[in-house]
Formats: structure tokens, C-alpha cells, sequence
């Protein structure tokens, strides 16, 4: 600590739910071990924010807030687990290095070592630079992973109503199966559409009311839910992956219907639907067959 100067501090804690944050430590944990640092070396803590928001792009309200107070002078240092906290991408990173050259953060403490004004500029911007680093690593590493899923003909996403990841295998290596509570009711609404005696919301009248049919968190079906099932080529055993790529492949999971009855399907939905909500189903139709 530079002699003479009384420091006020921020103590910043934060934590997302993204697998960037996987292994820090909680929020709460965050808070009680900064605290008990603060109160060891006798700094004086004015004001703690606490956020679980992911540091990758800009945008953090309370850490916006932060900077905001520290420019108006109620603290001049920040107390944080480590500079991850901080910032995970270089506008806030760049923020932080430039308001403590400038002085305006007189002392950044994370809980291993100390930040001044007076180190080598090019330590803290190297620190905020392999955090930022970290963060494009993982992405594309994710967008591999999720890729090389999809070519292995497994749908990388939750999967559509009547199936289920496979909740015995680990994340990113779920298969897709056949849920057993409601696998065979949606075919049964798939039979009653195929007729071509119903329309999409008498069939989801039919499902909830006499066959108490139910999603997964519990509640019924939404309207706009039967629309889109009924529209989905993953039932008949192919998927587009990313949605809007062009990129499809054939899927390993069991279709529920054929390629045929999809088709038949698609012909009967236009004309059980009003003229606005047809003419957007006409276009993704076509451009699913």
C-alpha cells in the first residue's frame, strides 16, 4: 500500500453459470474470503457488488455502476477474487488498465497480489489479455464439440418434445432417446393430425384435456409449441444444425414418423392455419423439404 493514502474499496464478486466459471469459487465464497482479507489488512471495504453475469462481452449493470462511483471518487480501489472477475473481454478490461494508469483506481487487491498504478502497464493488459484468450478458446472449442456431435448424427441441443437427452451420459455426450412418458402420446397426435380430420389446436385440446398430456417442466403444451413440432424434419430423422445453416444431417435417434408422413403433415398444417401464420410456414416447409 502507498504511504499516506487512505483507501476506500469496492469489493466486486461475481460468478456466471456458464462453464467459463466452472471451478471458481461461489459468489458467497467470493464475499467471505475477500472480507476476511480486507479485514487482515485493515482495508476499508465501502460498497459490495455481487453479480451472476458472464464477463465475456460488456454489458455487467453492477459492474457498469462500479466504474461509474469509483469515476465520481466514493472509492479508489477494488477488492476482487481475481482480474477474471473483473473482465473476460478487452472493453472492460481496457477500462480497468486505463482508469488505474490514470490513478483513478489507486489499488486493485484480488485476493494473491496487488495491482498499481505505478507496475508495468504491460503485466495487467497480458492478464486481462489470457482471461479474454481463455474465453475465444472455449468458444470455439464448444462450437468443435458441437459440431463434431452433429456429424455424428446426434441433435446438439435439448431434445424436441417426446425424446430426451440421455441424463446417464456426460454433457456434450448425450445421446437423444425415446422418452418413455410421452414418446407414444405424441405419435398419437401426430395419428390425429395425419387424418386430416383435426387441426393443430383441436389435437392440443385432445392431448391435454382427455390425455392429460404434459412437457417435461410439468406444464401443458404451448400453442406455438404444437406448430413447430408438427413442422420439425428431426421426427422423421434429420436435423439442421445450426438452425439457418443449410447444414443438415440424418440423425441416430428413432424417428417417430416417416419422410412421407412429415410431408403429408406439412400440406395438412397449411391448410388448418390463418393466412399470415401460413405464409411462414409455406416458406420454412419448402425449405425443409
Amino acid at each position: 500500500m502507498e504511504p499516506g493514502c487512505k483507501i476506500k474499496y469496492f469489493l466486486y464478486a461475481r460468478k456466471s453459470s456458464e462453464s467459463e466459471d466452472r471451478q471458481v469459487a461461489s459468489i458467497e465464497s467470493q464475499i467471505t474470503e475477500l472480507t476476511a482479507l480486507a479485514q487482515r489488512e485493515g482495508l476499508e471495504v465501502v460498497k459490495v457488488f455481487s453479480e451472476a453475469r458472464s464477463a465475456k462481452a460488456p454489458g455487467r449493470p453492477l459492474f457498469n455502476e462500479m466504474l461509474q462511483r469509483l469515476h465520481r471518487g466514493e472509492a479508489q480501489g477494488i477488492l476482487c477474487w481475481k482480474l477474471d472477475r473483473l473482465a473476460r473481454n478487452p472493453i472492460d478490461g481496457g477500462q480497468i488498465s486505463w482508469m488505474l494508469q490514470q490513478g483513478i483506481i489507486k489499488h486493485i487487491r484480488t485476493y494473491e497480489r496487488s495491482y498499481y498504478p505505478t507496475d508495468n502497464v504491460l503485466m495487467i493488459s497480458v492478464e486481462f489479455g489470457m482471461a479474454n484468450q481463455y474465453i475465444l478458446d472455449l468458444s470455439q472449442n464448444t462450437k468443435r464439440g458441437l459440431r463434431a456431435k452433429a456429424e455424428r448424427g446426434w441433435y446438439p441441443g435439448p431434445a424436441p418434445v417426446g425424446y430426451m437427452n440421455n441424463p446417464q451420459r456426460r454433457k456434450g455426450e448425450r445421446e437423444i432417446l425415446k422418452d418413455p412418458e410421452r414418446f407414444d402420446t405424441v405419435r398419437k397426435m401426430f395419428d390425429l393430425m395425419l387424418t386430416g380430420n383435426y387441426t393443430p389446436p383441436q389435437i392440443l385440446k385432445i392431448a391435454t384435456e382427455k390425455w392429460g398430456f404434459r412437457m417435461m417442466n410439468g406444464k401443458p403444451m404451448a400453442r406455438s409449441s404444437i406448430y413447430r413440432m408438427f413442422t420439425e424434419p428431426f421426427y422423421y430423422g434429420v436435423f439442421e444444425y445450426p438452425k439457418g445453416s443449410g447444414n443438415w444431417y440424418k440423425g441416430k435417434h428413432e424417428p417417430m414418423i416417416t419422410y412421407e408422413e412429415y410431408r403429408r403433415i406439412q400440406e395438412l398444417s397449411l391448410i388448418h392455419i390463418s393466412e399470415p401464420t401460413r405464409l411462414g410456414m409455406i416458406s420454412y416447409a419448402v425449405f425443409c423439404l
